[in-house]
């Protein structure tokens, strides 16, 4: 039995550890993004309260307390492509130029592009899983995100929860180019971009979850 608690005991500190350092490479690249870090956070949180509640709306989505642990883990790293972004395109106060926009879509490719060239850790789960959410999280259901074009569910579910996600943080949260927009006016994008810019399901089950739960935005925070 002691054996079994110590065994424990060093799988739980190395996971510890593993979550640890991914969010500090999250806080990294916020940092470099001119943020306040919280985003890194926000998206972990809500990652989560959303796997779980789409999982009680459904079976669709058969995914144990242990996968929700790993997307959500996963989940920090969505933005790491960031890093090599240059700076005055990060944090450009105003508007973006056609021509700035089309580097700051390369984060996505470059992100992916990080992981798959992480050595020995390329194949591991976690890695894996982060490659998707990096290359897939600006989709679009309807076709019409980037960087692939990739329409409906040919967009992994990682893509397709942190397209919500990553979209509803982004509303809600203050920017160097913007003010922090209404929960209310972040469930109406929602609702618009269902089916188009968003997977209905998911969206759906976002709002939901927002609406369902008075304490959604006490735990996001």
């Amino acid at each position: 039995r002691r054996l079994m608690s110590l065994v424990e005991e060093q799988v739980y500190e190395n996971e510890k550890n593993s979550r640890m350092m991914i969010d500090v490479l999250g806080h990294i690249v916020e940092f470099r993004n001119g943020e306040s870090g919280m985003h890194i956070h926000h998206i972990q949180v809500i990652t989560k309260l959303l796997l779980h509640h789409l999982v009680k709306m459904t079976d669709a989505y058969p995914l144990s307390e242990s996968d929700i642990a790993m997307y959500s883990t996963a989940s920090a790293l969505h933005d790491i492509g960031k890093i090599g972004i240059d700076d005055k395109i990060l944090n450009k106060p105003g508007r973006l130029t056609p021509e700035e926009f089309d580097e700051m879509k390369k984060h996505t490719i470059i992100g992916e592009s990080i992981l798959k060239n992480v050595g020995i850790y390329q194949n591991e789960e976690l890695v894996q899983l982060a490659m998707q959410i990096c290359r897939w999280h600006h989709e679009r259901y309807d076709g019409k995100g980037y960087p692939g074009g990739v329409k409906g569910t040919d967009i992994p579910l990682l893509g397709r929860i942190l397209a919500v996600c990553d979209s509803f943080d982004a509303m809600v949260s203050r920017r160097a180019y913007k003010d922090a927009l209404s929960v209310e006016y972040a469930i109406g994008e929602l609702e618009k971009g269902k089916g188009t810019q968003f997977d209905s399901d998911v969206a759906e089950a976002f709002i939901e979850l927002i609406e369902e739960d008075p304490s959604f935005q006490v735990k996001a925070s």
